[in-house]
């Protein structure tokens, strides 16, 4: 395609209003203990940050990159063995006594980052071993002592097909296109052994600086089931990617990266874990995110939520105290997630009718897509729930005491959008109790007391013992010759409810709906894009020229442009084939936006910004049609 300059008319728009979410969490928040074992390829095994099962660790962070983003720092956890060198805990905690890498291909560079230096340029699969003690980084090659520095220590390899194997971890790996099991993983980009503020003493953390496709790739089918549909995995490719991109530089951890490759970010395994589907629906998505006021969202997902989302502010509400939360994002709406018309859930025989039977036209039902948590119904007696009661933090107490027996259950509030018990009274011989919120009510009256078969599932599969479910929707009281004996929760679903349900998006795009409308169809009023960039002139730092790649499943989409400040002109090239130039007149005047399907194609596009001027800013993205 020939370059040519186009001559346009900018559309005037209203400025676009940016979301404001709460900051991340405390670093002292962060608790290796809680990080699982995530072995198993079923996303429900391994809740993440990301997905929004993890309220412990706080909220997420939301914001874009100030740049074009070629790579990530994500931090590895170490691996704990027990006594016969098996795996024990395949994701553990942060730091790591020691570690052993090696390269694949070609020889590698081991650099000391404080001098710039190189400290040894061993072979493909020699080991390298860097420990810390005495103030230094001591690194050793093939068992013999190379060098002790101040580092930190860099793996650079000087083929780029190369990927680095750290052999002192064990994650969990395909070794066939449907088996997967415990083995020493590969990572892409570069390997840095660093420190960091809250870093324990006489240890190191490990870090993979990964070029941002390559860690997308190693997500997707760890937080997501790699058989999904095509357009299931590409949706949960652009909320993994806005994830990382939105959290990138957090300092939570109190160590040098924003992100880790466990549930307390999201679930990463390097190269090893990779998968065609899954690759293939990060090439199709590449650089999209989706985006909500020009703002990169923050796109919670879990497993599914039986035919109805939920609104944020009921699940993660803050303050924490109050119920529901004032912090009501816009795109995280709850909506009802099925074909025809939504059931009427203001009444209680509306809310039995729906949440008391398998539903087949909601997306993530059995019929459609083997999900087993689409309904589900469990038995608690009344000692048990007494006794969850009196876990610390789990109830309130209304009137008189926890002392007695319970006597009834009843659901005295619920969530706005999905009628799932939000408050649960509590009825006792010497008084009442509520309990509040989402966690709380799921562990007291949604958590299964004896294992039972799955209403859907393979003949002899079943519902663990003291398997956390979720906040039923119908709770009903049992009784024995007139005495409380316990209740039946019943409900649907698995996870927190809230923005994209994976197994129902498998059964959309089952149903023939693309990624965009799966993603549209979940998040309220978002769009998708090229995740956009806040490019902000540093005065007397000159002019800096921004490169972004992205896909355009159409070949259809819109610039828009939203300036701050002295910006004094910008230059955009599409493609090399379009050139476009505006104004600080025009930048002054407010958000630009214009179609610009005729300077891209279908597949893989690039744009290029050029801003000029010794200050001021502008917020810069492509919406994909």
């Amino acid at each position: 395609m020939a370059r040519r300059t186009i001559s346009f008319t900018v559309s005037l728009l209203l400025a676009l209003a940016s979301s404001s979410l709460p900051v991340a969490a405390d670093p002292s928040n962060v608790d290796d203990e809680t990080v699982v074992a995530c072995e198993q390829i079923l996303v429900e095994a391994c809740p993440s940050h990301a997905s929004g099962s993890r309220p412990e660790l706080g909220p997420q962070l939301v914001g874009n990159p100030t740049d074009v983003v070629t790579v990530l720092r994500v931090g590895l956890r170490a691996t704990t063995f027990n006594v016969s060198g098996g795996v024990a805990t395949e994701q553990a905690g942060q730091d790591h006594a020691d570690v052993r890498v090696t390269g694949t291909v070609g020889d590698f560079h081991v650099i000391d980052l404080a001098t710039g230096k190189q400290i040894a340029a061993p072979a493909a699969g020699q080991e390298v071993r860097v420990a810390f003690a005495g103030g230094l980084y001591q690194v050793s090659v093939g068992g013999g002592i190379a060098a002790a520095v101040s580092g930190p220590v860099r793996f650079r390899a000087s083929d780029p097909t190369n990927t680095f194997k750290v052999l002192s971890i064990r994650r969990s790996l395909w070794t066939s296109p449907t088996t997967r099991a415990n083995g020493v993983p590969d990572y892409a980009g570069e390997i840095e052994i660093t420190r960091g503020p809250s870093t324990a003493a006489g240890m190191v953390n490990l870090v993979n600086i990964v070029p941002l496709e390559a860690y997308v790739r190693g997500v997707v089918v760890n937080e997501s089931i790699a058989s999904f549909s095509v357009a299931a995995l590409e949706a949960q490719a652009v909320a993994a990617r806005g994830y990382a991109l939105a959290n990138k530089d957090s300092t939570r951890f109190g160590r040098p990266y924003g992100l880790d490759d466990s549930t307390a970010s999201q679930v990463y395994r390097g190269k090893g874990s990779e998968h065609p589907n899954g690759n293939a629906a990060v090439a199709a998505t590449e650089g999209l995110v989706a985006t909500y006021a020009g703002t990169i969202i923050s796109a919670l997902y879990s497993s599914s939520m039986g035919g109805h989302t939920e609104d944020n502010e009921w699940i993660f509400n803050l303050p924490p105290s109050q119920l529901p939360g004032t912090n009501a994002a816009p795109y995280l709406r709850g909506v009802y997630d099925g074909e025809g018309a939504a059931p009427d859930l203001s009444t209680d025989a509306g809310i039995a009718a729906f949440w008391g039977e398998r539903r087949p036209a909601t997306f993530d039902s059995c019929p459609r897509v083997n999900n087993r948590f689409d309904r589900w119904s469990i038995d608690i007696d009344a000692t048990t729930l007494r006794s969850r009661l009196l876990v610390p933090g789990r109830s309130v107490v209304v009137s008189g005491n926890t002392s007695g027996s319970v006597s009834g259950v009843q659901i005295v509030r619920r969530t706005g959008a999905s009628a799932r018990a939000a408050v649960v009274r509590i009825s006792l011989t010497s008084g009442v109790v509520e309990v509040r919120g989402w966690d709380n009510v799921r562990r007291v009256v949604g958590t299964s007391v004896a294992s039972k078969p799955w209403v859907c599932m393979t003949p002899g599969a079943t519902i663990p013992a003291s398997f956390v479910l979720n906040n039923p929707s119908v709770i009903e009281e049992q009784f024995s010759g007139g005495v409380f004996t316990g209740i039946r929760s019943s409900g649907g679903g698995w996870g927190h409810n809230v923005g994209m349900s994976q197994f129902g998006a498998n059964g959309r795009g089952l149903a023939g709906q693309s990624f965009l409308e799966i993603l549209k169809a979940y998040y309220t009023g978002i769009e998708v894009a090229a995740y956009p960039i806040d490019v902000r002139l540093v005065p007397g730092g000159g002019p800096r020229q921004l490169r972004q790649t992205f896909a355009s499943p159409s070949g259809a989409g819109r610039l828009r442009i939203v300036a701050s400040g002295d910006l004094k002109a910008l230059s955009v090239h599409v493609n090399e084939a379009c050139d476009l130039r505006f104004t600080d007149a025009q930048l002054a005047a407010g958000a630009i936006e214009m179609d610009v399907s005729s300077c891209l194609v279908a597949g893989p596009n690039v744009i290029q910004y050029n801003p000029v001027g010794q200050g001021g800013a502008a917020r810069v993205e492509v919406i994909v049609d």
